[in-house]
C-alpha cells in the first residue's frame, strides 16, 4: 500500500510548507497530496483553506492577495512549537524542493468557474513544463472543473475527492473519467472499493492516522492512503 503525505505532514511539520515537505521526504516519502489555489495575481499557491486566518493569524481570503504579500507571512501558526517561520510556498518552490517524488495528487479546492478556468490554464501548463504529466493526478470535488480538465487536456490523469454519504462515489469517477478516486475514510466502504478496484480506478483514503485503520483498508483493497503521519506509517508499511 502506497503511503501519501497529507500537505506534506500535517502533524509532524507545518502543513502545506516547503518545510513540511522536505521533512516528510527526508523520513522516506516519495508520494504528496497538497491543495493548490490561484493567489490575486494568478500564482499557483500552495495551501488549503480560503482564509489566511488558521495557518498564518492575518485576516482575508487568500486569493485577495498577490504573491508578493503572501510569501511574506508565517504560515506555521498550526504548529507554534516549529522553530522557524515558513512561507507561504508556489507550487513550483514545493516541486523544486522535493525532487524524484513518485506521485503528486494536486487536489484544487473548489472556486468560481472563471477562476477554476484561468487556474486549469496555469495548473496544465505547469505540468507540462515540469514533466510531471506521469508523476501527477490533479484532483478536486468540483465536478465541473474535473469534466473541463478532462475535455481539455485529456491527457492529465484526474481524481474524484468523495466525502458524502449519499451519493455514488464510484459511478460519479467513471462519469468523469476519473483515473482515481479519493474517498474520505468515514465512507470507504467494502463495497464501493471492490467496485473500483473491478473498474480499474486507483482508491486513495483520507485522513487515515490510525495504524490499525491503515491496516483494514489495505485489507480490504485500498490502494494509497493519505495520513498527516507519514513517517510513521512509513516505517510500519514499507
Amino acid at each position: 500500500m502506497i503511503i501519501v503525505g497529507h500537505r506534506g505532514a500535517r502533524y509532524e511539520a507545518p502543513e502545506n510548507t516547503i518545510e513540511g515537505f522536505m521533512h516528510a521526504q527526508r523520513n522516506g516519502c516519495q508520494h504528496f497530496e497538497l491543495d493548490i489555489q490561484l493567489s490575486a495575481d494568478h500564482e499557483l499557491v500552495v495551501f488549503h483553506d480560503s482564509s489566511l486566518k488558521r495557518t498564518t493569524g492575518q485576516r482575508g481570503q487568500l486569493s485577495n492577495f498577490p504573491y508578493s504579500y503572501l510569501k511574506s507571512l508565517d504560515a506555521s501558526l498550526s504548529m507554534p512549537n516549529w522553530p522557524s517561520q515558513c512561507a507561504i510556498p508556489t507550487l513550483q518552490s514545493v516541486v523544486n524542493a522535493v525532487p524524484h517524488v513518485s506521485h503528486w495528487q494536486f487536489e484544487v479546492k473548489t472556486d468560481k468557474r472563471v477562476k477554476l478556468s484561468i487556474l486549469i490554464h496555469h495548473l496544465y501548463n505547469f505540468i507540462i513544463d515540469n514533466g510531471l504529466i506521469e508523476h501527477v493526478t490533479v484532483t478536486s470535488s468540483n465536478r465541473w472543473f474535473l469534466k473541463q480538465m478532462a475535455t481539455l487536456h485529456p491527457k492529465i490523469s484526474t481524481g474524484y475527492v468523495a466525502e458524502l454519504l449519499f451519493i455514488d462515489p464510484v459511478k460519479i469517477a467513471l462519469n468523469l473519467k476519473c483515473k482515481m478516486l479519493v474517498v474520505c475514510v468515514s465512507i470507504a466502504n467494502k463495497s464501493n472499493i471492490k467496485r473500483a478496484n473491478e473498474a480499474g480506478i486507483h482508491v486513495s483514503c483520507w485522513t487515515v492516522n490510525d495504524l490499525n485503520k491503515m491496516r483494514e483498508l489495505k485489507e480490504i483493497g485500498v490502494d494509497s492512503i493519505i495520513t498527516d503521519v507519514p513517517s510513521l506509517a512509513i516505517q510500519t508499511f514499507l
